[in-house]
């Protein structure tokens, strides 16, 4: 998992700073930092989109994802303001009274009067990403006047969406230039006809998108360019297997270099046939199968074959915004690990461990995050960690870090049920910190302190684990070293607490 690069803190700071307006920025930034500010502002809170209008004279950007924004009218008038290469919506329903399309097709969307009045001269010869993603219902015939005034587009995302009839070919006619194009989840196509027209297509995206018979996947046969192909699934159901059904159909892509099958009930002979049928295969994705141990000569895996690979593998399904396949690879990564943790060296469970230390830091699903630290914390790794690390530098930070995401994602959540979920999975991590104290090892300052202010606070908010705090507090106690407990003697406010917390057990 890469560490975030000095570039990277800079633009989270910068964007933290605008968001909070303690920042102001007064002079203009170059393309590359516009940017990324913009995606960490974004990231941070949808609404942000909203200070695009206010920077619009020091941000040069030209990347705009606006799919987690709820954006108005004036928004969408306002990237005009803009040169732009790329451009993701978010969901578009609440524009339909300012886009009204066909007043005889109720509920559509005039999504041609919304690009063009959201670009200016430079961006519609620049666009080369178009993402309309999630369902809304556009006019009829907007392939062909946005293939006019977007020319040089190479890149569609158009999942999420219900598509009307012979809207899949449409778009195939007209914009047959596409290198990229993305329809995961769509519903209503019963096949890719139509596909054999964009001859430059290099990667196709189409997680859950099912056929009814074998013959919708027959024209992938003729993308000669076609080098990354995700056929991936999104449940445990057995009625589908893309792969048995290119199989069936008898696929050929000479080209392709990627596959992603995850989540299919592709079995391991399925598999091994498919890469044999496609030498030039590099990588293939097989995560949450049954083909999570698999390894194939000559082919990089991204499953649970090695240590390595789970690492990728992850790295993978979150930078993919797979955070449910992430989630349940993390499920599988523990399941597995009760069988075979002995057999594990100390540098092999350190490669899950910095696994989930990179999930809680990025700015990924926080649900996801949450179930992740949860998982691991049920596992034993944590005590592990512990314990052979001997409170190392890292531990304080990671044992804050624990703490962070648990409280917020309470927070945000406001529900009584997530409250106590993460009241236990705190307790049990202060359980675990002191517990693995022994002789010659005392607990960090910074930990015990930690843990004290912590553990106290918990308590007061959730009563119900006044024991189980009580001998947190008292099993740390146990441990301190003199000047700990000179220190200590010294916060009156803090051993007021304590003397309360343990009188009452």
């Amino acid at each position: 998992m890469p560490f975030p690069t000095l570039f990277q803190l800079a633009a989270k700071s910068v964007a933290q700073g605008i968001h909070n307006e303690t920042i102001l920025l007064d002079f203009p930034l170059s393309m590359e930092p516009s940017n990324a500010i913009v995606r960490e502002l974004l990231e941070l809170d949808g609404n942000n989109f909203k200070k695009l209008k206010v920077f619009k004279n020091q941000l040069s950007v030209s990347k705009l994802d606006l799919r987690r924004c709820k954006i108005d009218a004036d928004a969408v008038r306002n990237l005009s303001n803009f040169n732009l290469v790329s451009l993701d919506f978010g969901r578009l329903t609440g524009l339909r009274d300012n886009f009204p399309g066909d007043p005889r097709d109720d509920g559509t969307l005039d999504i041609v009067s919304l690009l063009i009045q959201s670009t200016n001269f430079n961006s519609r010869r620049s666009i080369i990403h178009l993402g309309l993603s999630e369902d809304q219902e556009f006019i009829a015939g907007w392939e062909a006047e946005v293939s006019e005034f977007l020319p040089n587009l190479q890149s569609i995302d158009s999942s999420y969406k219900i598509f009307e009839e012979r809207q899949f070919s449409n778009i195939c006619s007209f914009f047959p230039n596409l290198l990229v194009l993305d329809i995961s989840c769509a519903l209503d196509i019963s096949s890719l006809q139509g596909i054999r027209n964009l001859k430059n297509l290099q990667k196709l995206i189409m997680y859950y998108v099912y056929f009814d018979d074998i013959t919708g996947y027959e024209e992938l046969s003729e993308l000669k360019n076609l080098k990354y192909l995700d056929v991936s699934g999104n449940d445990d159901s057995e009625d589908t297997n893309p792969i048995e059904d290119m199989l069936a159909a008898g696929v050929r892509m000479e080209a392709l270099e990627f596959l992603d099958c995850s989540w299919t009930p592709v079995t391991e002979y399925e598999l091994e046939t498919f890469v044999k049928n496609h030498p030039s295969l590099k990588t293939v994705a097989a995560i949450h199968t049954a083909c999570g141990h698999t390894t194939i000569s000559g082919v990089k895996m991204l499953n649970m074959s090695s240590m390595s690979s789970l690492s990728e593998s992850l790295e993978y399904a979150l930078l993919t915004e797979r955070s449910m396949l992430a989630l349940r690879f993390i499920e599988d990564v523990f399941e597995n690990l009760k069988t075979s943790r002995g057999n594990l060296v100390n540098s092999e469970l350190r490669h899950i461990t910095n696994a989930v230390l990179f999930m809680l830091r990025e700015s990924f699903d926080k649900h996801t995050k949450v179930y992740t630290l949860k998982y691991y914390l049920e596992s034993g790794l944590f005590e592990h960690e512990l314990s052979i690390s001997m409170f190392s530098t890292d531990i304080p930070d990671m044992i804050e870090l624990f703490y962070n995401v648990l409280k917020k994602y309470a927070l945000q959540c406001k529900w009584i049920s997530y409250e106590g979920v993460t009241a236990e999975l705190l307790f049990r991590m202060f359980e675990a910190a002191v517990n693995s104290v022994r002789p010659g090892i005392s607990i960090p300052d910074r930990v015990l302190n930690f843990v004290f202010e912590k553990t106290v606070e918990l308590v007061c908010q959730f009563p119900e684990h006044q024991t189980q705090g009580s001998g947190i507090i008292r099993q740390a106690v146990k441990w301190m070293s003199w000047k700990q407990i000179l220190t200590m003697s010294g916060n009156v406010e803090l051993l007021s607490k304590f003397v309360v917390l343990l009188k009452s057990n």
